[in-house]
């Protein structure tokens, strides 16, 4: 290809897009924007909103109770015993259900 071809090319393809080009309206440039108010439409229900949920956690707010050393659990009113045998096993313990057929020597269990 030479400069000639591309002159030929880029001068086809110039008449291609004159011909598919969409019309020209200058009056869509001549007319007065429309004011956007997206925005602050929405600012007085923002607004009214955030002071109903700000009055909301204020006011549902509850009264607060000291808490008496009478009205405590008792911590150590329990029988001394295992540490922590009133915990259920752990989700990961795993006995198989084939242990009972080893012998008692090598199954072991670790408290």
């Amino acid at each position: 290809m030479n400069d000639n071809d591309l002159r030929s090319i880029f001068t086809q393809q110039r008449q291609c897009d004159h011909e598919h080009a969409p019309a020209w309206r200058p009056e869509l440039l001549n007319r007065p924007l429309k004011p956007r108010h997206h925005s602050l439409r929405w600012l007085p229900v923002s607004l009214a909103t955030a002071c109903v949920i700000a009055m909301a956690l204020f006011f549902a707010d509850s009264p607060k109770h000291d808490a008496k050393l009478s009205e405590l659990p008792p911590l150590l009113d329990l029988p001394p015993g295992e540490l922590f045998a009133s915990l259920e096993p752990s989700f990961t313990a795993f006995d198989a259900p084939s242990d009972f057929l080893l012998p008692p020597h090598l199954n072991l269990h670790i408290p």
